[in-house]
């Protein structure tokens, strides 16, 4: 379970942390978020969103009680990305969640700015595909 890794990057507000992982580009980390490639942490040891292709997320439908208001910033984040939630609790993101964080009874929301795009990025994620550099 994360945190694998001490937050690295300079010291920033939560916003800027968000929008850089909205964007795809390293923003530093805050008191409550940081980045661990591919998954944005929020209270230092729970997975908020997956980044599953460039511009294709899933973000946690079911964190606790007490970070529950972490998802609205991550989701206005997005929305300020030009990103779309294109399923509610999507199957499919568990053997992403299961593979990548070994979390098995969790609810994802898929994201993105395309919905084939979308789609196809999570396919190939719930089956360890990597993405081909021709595509």
């Amino acid at each position: 379970m994360p945190p694998f890794i001490e937050p690295t990057g300079p010291a920033v507000d939560d916003a800027t942390v968000l929008a850089g992982y909205a964007r795809d580009e390293p923003a530093g980390h805050s008191p409550r978020f940081h980045v661990e490639r591919p998954t944005l942490i929020v209270g230092r040891t729970f997975a908020a969103a997956i980044r599953v292709g460039p511009r294709t997320l899933l973000v946690r439908d079911d964190l606790p009680d007490d970070l529950a208001p972490a998802k609205a910033e991550v989701e206005e984040a997005l929305v300020g990305a030009g990103m779309t939630r294109f399923d509610e609790q999507t199957l499919l993101a568990t053997p992403v969640a299961l593979q990548l964080l070994g979390l098995r009874l969790s609810s994802w929301d898929l994201w993105g700015v395309d919905i084939d795009e979308a789609f196809a990025n999570l396919r190939a994620a719930c089956v360890a595909d990597p993405p081909s550099p021709f595509a």
